[in-house]
């Protein structure tokens, strides 16, 4: 059995169809490991470089931002094997992203990182997930994550309700958990997974647990610039 199969097993049941055209896009989801202190869930969106949540590049334990060589992502990660994996080189927070006020509302979404990786992702089995804007017009969406219990086993919760708030954020009824920060929220759209959210933190509402995202179609420009403010830095130094 190939390493995407072994990989698509570990998630919840969808048609076979959708499975087929979008085997290469779950497998761009992948493990971020940090410093040997944790994880959280990232995806590749072009063979270099991996959209995550800003609050994971932080150390929980003293608030100090980790040293990129320190980071490494592992795409279509499970129990142990990597269908890619790559250290990563450069990482970019949303320049209004503030780390001492990660569980404010209004600062959850700016809760964006975007990393370069050390070596471009060239594996026939990894396609990088496309981004878009939330359609919430009624069409459900999916989260795909590790987490806490499933650290060897992503899993995708799919059928979930999204909606707007007026901070800014999306709520999702999909539920998040540690080790699920960064992780995608999809949307089908013709047979085919984009990325139109990045999980950012847990919360209830109405007493049921729900994940709280942030919208980062808008924002890749500015990680992108943010990218090359720190390369520039590198030359400068």
């Amino acid at each position: 059995m190939s390493r995407v199969m072994l990989f698509l097993v570990a998630l919840l049941v969808m048609p076979m169809g959708v499975f087929a055209q979008n085997a290469g896009a779950f497998s761009a989801v992948g493990r971020l490991e940090l410093a040997g202190r944790g994880f959280c869930t990232g995806t590749l969106i072009a063979p270099d470089l991996v959209l995550t949540a800003a609050h994971c590049l932080y150390d929980k334990q003293n608030g100090a931002r980790f040293d990129v060589g320190q980071l490494e992502f592992k795409a279509g990660y499970r129990q142990g094997v990597s269908v890619a994996k790559a250290g990563v080189m450069r990482a970019a927070v949303h320049p209004e992203y503030d780390a001492r006020k990660k569980g404010q509302l209004h600062n959850l979404r700016f809760d964006l990182a975007l990393l370069k990786l050390s070596r471009s992702v060239k594996n026939q089995m990894v396609k990088p997930m496309g981004v878009a804007n939330p359609d919430l017009g009624g069409r459900t969406v999916g989260v795909l994550s590790y987490g806490a219990g499933r650290a060897e086993d992503p899993q995708l919760e799919s059928a979930c309700v999204i909606k707007g708030r007026p901070e800014g954020i999306f709520v999702t009824t999909c539920k998040a958990r540690h080790g699920t920060s960064g992780a995608p929220v999809l949307q089908v759209v013709n047979g085919r997974a984009q990325l139109v959210s990045v999980v950012s933190a847990m919360a209830r509402a109405n007493g049921l647990p729900v994940a709280l995202a942030a919208a980062p179609k808008n924002a890749l420009d500015i990680l992108e610039h943010e990218l090359s403010k720190t390369l520039l830095s590198e030359l400068g130094n």
